[in-house]
């Protein structure tokens, strides 16, 4: 409710234009294109637990005179970007890099601020996330 009955009371405040227009951007897989399903009551917006479902800008009708523009997510690239660095980031599905995938996760994982937290989630010994043996 709070979101949609924003949007309409902007609307009413625009009431000088036909229609209003208003794009959700931000990182990957952060929820945009759920969002947008959920003010619509149904899926309208293609969406995936993984980053890089919503490939292209889509434009959906939310009322008569809402709209609403779905972004793909946007990331900051800097040159010096390792592999793990993009997945982090949301920029690259840790699969589709070259080579040994489950070598580029664990890199990844290692990398991460709170491997306690991993740990009771998943069961997986800190150790294990942090080199060392055992499971």
């Amino acid at each position: 409710g709070a979101v949609l009955g924003l949007l309409r009371q902007l609307a009413r405040l625009h009431r000088d234009k036909m229609s209003i227009t208003v794009g959700l951007v931000g990182y990957p897989n952060v929820g945009k294109s759920s969002l947008i399903n959920s003010l619509r009551g149904k899926k309208v917006a293609k969406s995936a637990p993984i980053p890089g479902e919503t490939k292209v800008w889509q434009y959906i009708t939310l009322a008569r005179r809402i709209h609403l523009l779905d972004c793909p997510g946007i990331v900051y690239h800097h040159h010096t970007d390792t592999e793990e660095d993009l997945v982090l980031k949301g920029v690259v599905r840790v699969e589709k890099l070259g080579g040994d995938a489950e070598r580029h996760a664990i890199v990844a994982v290692r990398r991460m601020r709170n491997l306690r937290h991993l740990s009771v989630l998943y069961g997986i010994p800190e150790r294990r996330w942090r080199g060392g043996e055992g499971g």
